[in-house]
């Protein structure tokens, strides 16, 4: 073979070769990318409190893949691979938050709706009480610390026709209720009770628990209930009632 004919196969060879390099680089797919989000951390009231330093992670990822909150409350979750997700909120002193059903593909994901995350509850139930006042229960809750205007309590009571009534297994739920008197005093009316799921004549289980302000209440898809991280489970038993 002449030198010129060699010298033209090698470029030839170098140029296939360069645009198949090329065409190989071009088609390379994007597999993972950042998850960046936000939290807003409270003690068990209303104050705003440091942000820094919450563990946030996905659940069940190996190996785990896991930031600290900084100041801000700001965090990223470097190259995580697409998919759909479970997001976990920690750190102690606080009751653990999730977030489900994160879907992360294409491109860097931002978590809206960034959550308020409080502490856990110190307010404990040491007394409870059910009365039927005329066509009314009457249920009267002592807390430790006491509630007043200057030391405002958090409470919410879970109701059920099963006698083992707690915060895992009733039928209704209330919203977080404010207690700045001890004993705080809940009326049930019959038309209450009845929005509540239940019906005239039937026995009614209540279960008080301290909670927080921002109670970290999510819906669990998984156990087809809802969660309440900030519970303080130090009660007294569950008493029951018969709805006129």
């Amino acid at each position: 073979m002449s030198l010129r004919r060699l010298l033209l196969s090698l470029i030839i060879l170098y140029i296939s070769t360069s645009c198949k390099s090329d065409d190989e680089s071009s088609s390379v797919l994007i597999t993972k990318a950042d998850i960046t989000g936000s939290v807003n951390l409270y003690d068990e009231g209303t104050t705003q409190i440091d942000n820094s330093n919450m563990l946030v992670k996905i659940e069940g990822i190996t190996p785990e893949i896991s930031a600290l909150t900084d100041n801000n409350g700001d965090f990223i979750l470097y190259d995580v691979p697409f998919g759909n997700y479970t997001i976990v909120y920690e750190k102690e002193g606080f009751g653990k938050f999730k977030r489900f059903d994160l879907v992360h593909e294409n491109t860097l994901t931002v978590i809206p709706n960034t959550p308020s995350i409080g502490k856990t509850s110190t307010t404990h139930i040491t007394n409870l009480q059910v009365n039927t006042i005329d066509e009314d229960i009457v249920v009267s809750i002592t807390t430790d610390p006491s509630g007043n205007l200057g030391n405002t309590r958090y409470i919410r009571y879970f109701l059920s026709t099963d006698s083992n009534v707690n915060n895992e297994n009733f039928t209704y739920f209330s919203p977080g209720l404010i207690s700045q008197i001890n004993p705080k005093e809940i009326t049930l009316s019959v038309d209450d009770l009845s929005s509540a799921g239940f019906s005239s004549g039937e026995t009614v289980y209540v279960k008080v628990y301290g909670d927080s302000f921002f109670s970290n209440k999510y819906y669990n898809p998984n156990l087809e209930r809802y969660i309440f991280p900030n519970l303080n489970i130090n009660t007294v038993n569950a008493l029951s009632f018969v709805i006129p």
